[in-house]
């Protein structure tokens, strides 16, 4: 398959060469392949890119919400009739199969008319019962020029999912996306501009987060900035904003337990958890990072577990019949080689899986097989720490208030997984369960519909709903006298009150 044409800077809706900057290729971790060249932004681009955001900024805001809508669903129109492109794309720049692939695209598409419907309905408020001539009003405004850095993982998905809002709302954005799948995010920019997307309104720079990133959120005109990525980047991004009290909104890493009750449906909680561990090679941040199961059904559910996961077929994600493609990266691979080994060391054993492919082709790629790790105790590593792969932990417990606090303990709180037919047993798992989402009975991905976010070290702010729109904006107060002649009894200088 040919490689993409060299693609350079998106600055004012043009795509600009690389000149005498460098260049980095894009690498389909199923075989090594180039995908593309990329231009390499500089810090100087970044500047450029934060400053035209800035001068495009108030007569994006002027144009009113309603006719920023249309924009956005005629770029969800323009990016339907790209549909097959992009998802073929990105297969190819990180490895996802062809049918997850076609699911993003149309995730995104969904994005940007889900948060269109918006533009009619975002309101203030008036305080009633104030004296006679006078008001006061609640307004939403832009916030300005919002910096969004996205990740690998779903590189057509979480593009949207940012910039939908914040450009509804009246904000301009520059986009940093991956280096791994900065292609995607392209074409997506090309999209938008010719929807009708005004210059600076979005701009695009590739390149490396630890250089690209700092030089946009130090800008002086950055008001926001909104990263899916790590807790690690998260806590990098505050650094950085720190000195110029920038708003952050973070999505960020996360350890989903799952909970499996005795009296589960056993079939269909062994299918859904194989889905939601193993969907994408495991590399989602609400992926299932750790399964508690009753010791009264443990081996029966781990058989069931352990079949569906040796029948998962492994290859290329442009290849007919495949479930799971690569890992985004050869260093992902060895990551999660390491993991896994180090799991071992500690007492756990392997199920099914636990290698790479050791046959060509598939030993040239960035692919690792379908595991699952038995005998796993708390103390292990892999119940900790966030594993970005296909492993699943099978864990034990005899009580469900023991399962509940044990799932508790986590530095994360993104989402949670619960089985169970006993309403009461649910219900205690809703209340109790500190994580932004609990599922029973079935699994993701979130919808815009509900409200994604995170406890603990897992984000701030959060993404869907219309709490989502508004943290993209600023609630600013008015308040207004228009009564005349104009008077205040408690201005300088002080009327005559007699002494103390």
């Amino acid at each position: 398959m040919s490689a993409a044409p060299p693609r350079g800077l998106f600055l004012d809706n043009s795509v600009v060469p690389s000149g005498d900057r460098g260049t980095f290729e894009v690498i389909d971790p199923a075989d090594g392949s180039s995908v593309g060249t990329v231009v390499r932004a500089t810090e100087d681009d970044a500047r450029s890119a934060m400053d035209s955001a800035s001068r495009a900024q108030p007569g994006w805001d002027a144009i009113g919400a309603a006719a920023r809508a249309k924009l956005l669903l005629r770029a969800a129109e323009r990016l339907r009739a790209r549909g097959e492109e992009l998802a073929h794309l990105i297969t190819r720049e990180m490895g996802k199969v062809l049918y997850e692939s076609r699911a993003e695209v149309e995730g995104a598409i969904d994005n940007l008319e889900y948060y269109a419907a918006f533009a009619r309905t975002l309101s203030g408020e008036e305080v009633a019962g104030l004296p006679a001539g006078e008001t006061m009003r609640l307004l939403w405004v832009p916030r300005g020029v919002v910096v969004a850095i996205t990740p690998w993982n779903f590189p057509a998905a979480t593009v949207t999912r940012k910039l939908a809002p914040a450009l509804l709302g009246g904000n301009t954005v520059v986009l940093k996306p991956s280096s791994n799948t900065p292609l995607s995010a392209l074409l997506i920019a090309e999209v938008l501009r010719d929807a009708g997307l005004p210059p600076g309104a979005l701009n695009v720079v590739p390149g490396p987060g630890g250089t690209i990133g700092p030089a946009l959120i130090r800008h002086p005109q950055c008001s926001t900035v909104t990263l899916t990525g790590s807790t690690k980047s998260g806590i990098e991004v505050l650094r950085i904003a720190a000195p110029n009290v920038v708003k952050c909104l973070l999505e960020l890493g996360g350890k989903a337990p799952v909970l499996v009750a005795p009296d589960a449906d056993l079939d269909w909680a062994a299918r859904a958890t194989v889905w939601a561990r193993f969907w994408n090679a495991g590399q989602a941040c609400i992926a299932a990072e750790r399964c508690y199961v009753d010791a009264s059904v443990a081996d029966r559910f781990r058989a069931k577990v352990v079949a569906l996961v040796g029948a998962l077929r492994v290859g290329p994600g442009l290849a007919a019949g495949v479930d799971v493609g690569p890992l985004y990266s050869l260093g992902a691979r060895e990551s999660i080689a390491k993991d896994v080994r180090g799991a071992v060391d500690e007492g756990a054993t392997i199920a099914v899986g636990g290698s790479a492919p050791s046959a060509e082709p598939l030993s040239r790629g960035a692919f690792y097989l379908p595991t699952v790790l038995d005998g796993v105790t708390e103390e292990n590593r892999v119940a900790r720490e966030e594993i970005f792969g296909p492993v699943l932990p099978l864990l034990t417990y005899s009580d469900w208030d023991d399962a509940i606090r044990r799932a508790n303990e986590s530095r994360y709180g993104l989402s949670s997984y619960v089985f169970t037919r006993d309403l009461a047993r649910a219900e205690k798992a809703i209340r109790t369960l500190r994580f932004g989402e609990t599922y029973v009975n079935r699994v993701g991905p979130e919808t815009p519909q509900g409200y994604h976010a995170g406890f603990r070290q897992s984000g701030l702010g959060g993404e869907g709903t219309v709490w989502g729109v508004r943290d993209y904006l600023q609630l600013k107060t008015v308040y207004v006298d228009w009564k005349e002649p104009h008077r205040a009894d408690y201005f300088l200088p002080y009327p005559d009150r007699g002494d103390p």
